[in-house]
């Protein structure tokens, strides 16, 4: 079992980024569309302000670099600053090539706004699979990277690795230097591993079912490691036509997403996977 502290992480990216727009909104429609990164995080930023939390910022190099002081205002609050990658790509839509000018173009503009060097990382739409990790973990090492939260141990229709360690563990390893892999937090139930992490299942479950499954975590010696996006606390989110399944997995429980997060943070300790790995790395020394 780990000794990890509960981990509070946050996917910078606008309301149009997320996988579900991949093929209505181009890249370069992006600038002509309504942002609403900045005041989205201002939210989440004022929240762990008035909780007294720090938190990874796993922010996409997009955004970064048209909204600078939303990272400098991040980083001079404490908290990490990590890459959700540039162009928010599925890293299994991109080839090795592709993924390094993806990955190097984001560190370069989170570097330089960054107080700390940026070492951590999360795939856009948890896309370090199976089939990815072979290549994209080479190259994340190269780059810099030192710790990834991009495995989830679920069946998905567009991620997951079923079978990962359900506890963080070394994912890569090169001359004595490693990367370690925080995978998003599950609960085993019969053959199956039930997501309990945050983002779309932290709105969609019945937030009994929620704290069932965190406080079963907890039990079990296993760290919490939530995540959420900005646009997951806009309750004036635009709305765009989708299908039912996309209506759900987007929309509900958005109003109530805030009110939530306020009452596990009251129940769980928090902190940032700067913070807890320092912990980590010292109980290993």
């Amino acid at each position: 079992m780990s000794d990890l502290s509960n981990i509070l992480s946050f996917d910078i990216e606008d309301w149009f980024h997320p996988e579900i727009f991949a093929g209505r909104y181009s890249m370069s429609s992006w600038s002509n569309l309504e942002s609403r990164v900045r005041r989205d995080t201002d939210i989440i930023l004022n929240f762990l302000s008035r909780k007294g939390l720090k938190s990874t910022f796993f922010v996409l190099g997009w955004v970064a670099e048209q909204f600078p002081d939303l990272v400098r205002d991040a980083a001079s609050a404490g908290h990490e600053i990590a890459s959700h990658g540039y162009s928010h790509s599925m890293v299994t839509k991109m080839t090795p090539e592709e993924f390094r000018g993806d990955l190097r173009r984001s560190l370069e503009v989170l570097n330089s706004l960054s107080d700390q060097p940026v070492v951590g990382f999360r795939a856009p739409t948890f896309s370090i699979t199976r089939e990815s990790s072979d290549w994209a973990l080479p190259i994340m090492f190269e780059e810099g990277i030192r710790f990834d939260s991009s495995v989830f141990p679920i069946h998905h229709d567009r991620y997951g690795i079923p079978d990962a360690p359900r506890d963080p563990y070394v994912i890569y390893e090169r001359n004595g230097e490693e990367i370690w892999e925080y995978p998003m937090t599950t609960v085993r139930l019969g053959r199956y591993n039930l997501p309990c992490s945050g983002g779309g299942y932290f709105r969609l479950y019945p937030f009994r079912l929620s704290l069932k499954l965190m406080k079963t975590c907890q039990r079990e010696g296993r760290p919490i490691i939530f995540y959420a996006h900005p646009w997951e606390f806009d309750t004036g989110l635009p709305k765009v036509e989708l299908g039912l399944l996309g209506r759900i997995r987007h929309y509900r429980g958005i109003d109530r997403f805030l009110e939530r997060l306020d009452h596990i943070t009251n129940l769980f300790p928090f902190t940032s996977f700067r913070e807890a790995g320092l912990v980590r790395m010292a109980n290993q020394s």
